[in-house]
């Protein structure tokens, strides 16, 4: 773990994490929690248990909160406690819960990663009043990676809804059982059939599943 300032100027130590250990951290927190409150660890997680998660670390989580339209999620920072997390209520009644999902798991990378930095941060400073920074999680497929706060969340949402070991091994056994080698292509048989089982056994989005195997390099765009 490296520290650097922040590339936009918040008063906080930037958190570097090389992706590979993050993906490890995200599997060990998730599979830690489910196994001592969730009867064990499991795919798909269920969603139930991602608003526990934020539960356990936030100071007040609201389910339902209305947000401006185009903000899916929001985790307001503190100097001096816990943070505070909304949930858009127009990402309920879908025909899936997929944007709840990932919005769950984004809104609980700042929480768990985030948070700390910034009551470290307050332990220097006085006058902490309300919230000092707040993370909107907007409709947006991924942030740029020099706005690192949600860059880290988006790989967080990703790695603990779809496991780097999960997702390598499946991809294995795919590739054994039609004789085609890693990466596959994305608009390859393989790719698709890869995109499709991640989807179905994590409970993601075939966007999602795409993205984190690109993300990943078990898949490759076409040459």
């Amino acid at each position: 773990m490296k520290e650097y300032r922040d590339p936009l100027g918040r008063p906080i130590r930037r958190l570097y994490l090389r992706l590979d250990v993050l993906d490890k951290r995200c599997e060990g927190v998730i599979r830690e929690f489910m196994e001592r409150r969730s009867g064990g660890y499991r795919l798909p997680i269920p969603t139930n248990e991602l608003v526990r998660l934020i539960e356990e670390r936030a100071a007040k989580f609201d389910h339902y909160a209305k947000l401006p339209p185009g903000i899916h999620g929001q985790t307001s920072l503190y100097y001096d406690r816990r943070p505070k997390v909304k949930i858009s209520d127009r990402l309920y009644g879908a025909a899936s819960d997929h944007l709840e999902r990932t919005t769950l798991t984004h809104e609980f990378g700042h929480v768990w990663l985030h948070a700390p930095l910034w009551l470290e941060a307050g332990k220097l400073r006085a006058g902490t009043a309300g919230p000092v920074w707040t993370c909107n999680r907007e409709a947006l497929i991924e942030a740029p990676q020099r706005d690192w706060m949600e860059y880290q969340a988006g790989w967080v949402s990703g790695a603990l809804l779809m496991p780097a070991t999960a997702l390598r091994a499946w991809a294995a056994e795919l590739a054994t059982h039609l004789n085609a080698q890693l990466p596959f292509l994305v608009l390859s048989k393989a790719g698709g059939q890869l995109i499709y089982r991640v989807a179905e056994r994590c409970d993601v989005s075939q966007l999602a599943a795409r993205i984190r195997l690109l993300k990943l390099g078990l898949l490759i765009e076409e040459q």
